[in-house]
């Protein structure tokens, strides 16, 4: 452009102009320092925006995580759900079914304590084994052999 002026200026003159060269300019402060000014505001700007970008990504990456644990909680639970429903029909059809899983849970060591159970358990304190009700009115054991001397030795 400056090129062009100033060959326009001199070909009126009849001076052909075939090449410019302008060097060694010289600026004033202000000015160099409103251009420098200008480059480091927009490298700032650059500098910003890629830390914005970076922020969406990473927002992004969240939010993407977010959902895929959601739907993994959801399908878990969705699996839990059918399992219960499969465990109650189970039951349903066999009642046994729990003491099944207890004896394939079971660690193979005997409880510290054991309750009685009360009157409706059917495992009489005892876990996996079902001990026979008693009835109602107990009958009396037999004597054993020493009590059976005692008996003799008082009775003579």
């Amino acid at each position: 452009m400056i090129a062009e002026t100033i060959a326009n200026t001199l070909s009126a003159r009849n001076i052909v102009v075939e090449t410019v060269f302008i060097t060694d300019f010289k600026f004033s402060p202000a000015f160099a320092s409103q251009v420098e000014s200008k480059v480091v505001a927009f490298q700032q700007y650059l500098t910003q925006l890629n830390n914005l970008k970076a922020v969406q990504v990473i927002a992004n990456q969240t939010v993407v995580q977010a959902n895929a644990t959601a739907r993994s909680n959801v399908a878990r639970a969705n699996g839990e759900s059918q399992a219960i429903k499969i465990i109650t029909s189970q039951l349903k059809q066999s009642p046994e079914y729990l003491q099944w899983l207890a004896i394939n849970r079971w660690n193979g060591q005997m409880p510290y304590a054991l309750g009685s159970g009360g009157s409706n358990s059917s495992f009489g304190g005892f876990p996996f084994f079902q001990l026979p009700k008693l009835p109602s009115k107990q009958q009396p054991l037999a004597p054993t052999r020493q009590q059976t001397a005692q008996q003799n030795l008082t009775r003579r």
